[in-house]
């Protein structure tokens, strides 16, 4: 039961998000084909800054939440002052007014309607958390689906008659205020039926406080982690070539929300609690994450390594040609996102640590992009990327281990990886070659991207009835 609650959390918490990330990427390939490049530009202008801020307002609330039990929670909010609740009530609305006025400049639209989304955006960011830990899945995917439909048809519609920025963010907002309206009144009927539980955890407000801190800078550090490389090409070099790094340093769709679909639901799996051995069920469910992910993110990494040429042009087109070895460079970062590497940090309240690590990998990053832009041009900027990203995982892997008196392969599933590995290479390889040699134009990337399905519904079933097995013992 434990491994099917653990791959069930994963599952809903990813569609969940994966609607809204799917609606997004779709308006982004349309819109990038349909309007004026400039148009176009400040439209990604109001994304990009939002999702830069958003985390700033929630300061790391919403990461916070996920990684305690609901009782636990209830108990937190009883001990929250007026004051602080002020507080925090300042903090966002400074953001919101910072968010209005950039956006006022940039897009000349009403300050009324940048403040308010930041705010609504914002709150229901913490809300869903919320709902997450009170295991609210069946309402969540209903409300994200309904979204995300709403969310396309308004681009579609704006489009289409009489297109403004304005005009697509007014409707914008009134959709995001009616999905915080409703994960408000899920969340209040949730705190009213809510009944005490038996176990609940050590209450410790000094250390909940000192993990919330170190987890909003971390959240924020990821943020500049992935869009720092993008703002010093911006800078210092054409706008041909940013666009160039732009399009070809791109992260793939949705692996990130399947990774922190993933460590949300081991949070969620270990505060729980009543288990009689923590650390081998930490140690279980961890390399039980790292054989489910696997399944998906390395037929990922394959298909495009092999495939890379085709997918880009197919893409961007084939302007967008000299993207291909920046994409060959960035793609090495994929194996590492089969595991989430903060995972035991954060559920023992290391939050220095996972600091440490974050702050660290952006330094040495940042460090290696002169350098290796020098040696290589434009490859080496996501490269240095990569190289970080691999020391940071070392790092935390590290500390993990040394937390849990464990060895840290013991912490990781090695062999499963190991032997994945060989099979999906040699298997794509072979697919490959195959579909060069026999077919010409898309068909081989067609090909190949259906294999690519196919490898991971199948690894998955195989993971999933071993675990199954394994948790009936």
């Amino acid at each position: 039961m434990k491994n099917r609650s653990l791959i069930s959390n994963s599952f809903f918490i990813f569609i969940i998000r994966f609607f809204p990330s799917l609606a997004n990427l779709l308006v982004v390939v349309w819109y990038s084909r349909r309007l004026p490049q400039e148009v176009y530009g400040n439209y990604q202008h109001f994304w990009i800054q939002l999702s830069v801020l958003c985390p700033l307002a929630c300061i790391g609330i919403h990461v916070l939440t996920v990684t305690y039990a609901p009782g636990f929670i209830m108990k937190l909010l009883k001990t929250i002052k007026a004051r602080q609740y002020t507080l925090y009530g300042f903090w966002v609305l400074a953001l919101a007014i910072l968010f209005a006025a950039l956006q006022h400049s940039a897009l000349e639209i009403s300050l009324f309607i940048p403040f308010l989304f930041l705010i609504s955006y914002t709150l229901a960011t913490i809300f869903e958390s919320f709902l997450i830990v009170f295991r609210n899945y069946q309402s969540l995917v209903a409300i994200n689906v309904i979204y995300s439909a709403l969310f396309w048809g308004i681009h579609w519609f704006v489009l289409g008659h009489s297109f403004s920025l304005h005009t697509v963010f007014v409707y914008l907002l009134i959709l995001t205020v009616l999905r915080l309206c409703i994960y408000w009144g899920i969340a209040i009927i949730n705190v009213q039926r809510y009944d005490e539980e038996e176990h609940e955890e050590e209450y410790n407000l000094g250390k909940i406080r000192t993990l919330w801190m170190h987890l909003g800078v971390y959240d924020v550090t990821q943020i500049l982690s992935n869009w720092v490389d993008k703002f010093i090409i911006s800078l210092t070099l054409s706008a041909p070539l940013s666009a160039i790094y732009y399009n070809g340093s791109q992260n793939i769709p949705f692996l990130p929300l399947l990774l922190s679909a993933a460590g949300s639901a081991v949070l969620i799996q270990l505060a729980r609690g009543g288990r009689k051995n923590e650390t081998t069920d930490v140690i279980q469910l961890m390399n039980q994450m790292g054989r489910m992910l696997s399944c998906i993110v390395f037929p990922v990494f394959f298909f495009l390594l092999l495939f890379r040429v085709d997918f880009i042009v197919t893409i961007f087109t084939v302007k967008y040609l000299p993207a291909v070895p920046v994409f060959m460079a960035a793609l090495f970062i994929l194996p590492v996102r089969a595991y989430h590497f903060t995972t035991v940090l954060q559920r023992m309240h290391k939050g220095s640590i996972i600091n440490i690590g974050a702050i660290a990998e952006l330094i040495l990053a940042c460090t290696l992009i002169y350098p290796l832009y020098r040696w290589i041009g434009l490859p080496g900027v996501a490269l240095s990327f990569v190289i970080s990203t691999y020391f940071q995982a070392t790092f935390y892997l590290f500390y993990s281990a040394r937390l849990l008196q464990t060895s840290p392969l013991k912490l990781v599933p090695y062999v499963n990886w190991l032997v994945k590995l060989i099979v999906f290479a040699t298997l794509f390889i072979a697919i490959r070659y195959a579909a060069y040699r026999y077919f010409t134009g898309i068909i081989p990337l067609i090909l190949g991207g259906a294999m690519m399905i196919v490898m991971v519904c199948v690894s998955l079933l195989i993971e999933y009835k071993k675990q199954s097995n394994y948790g009936r013992r």
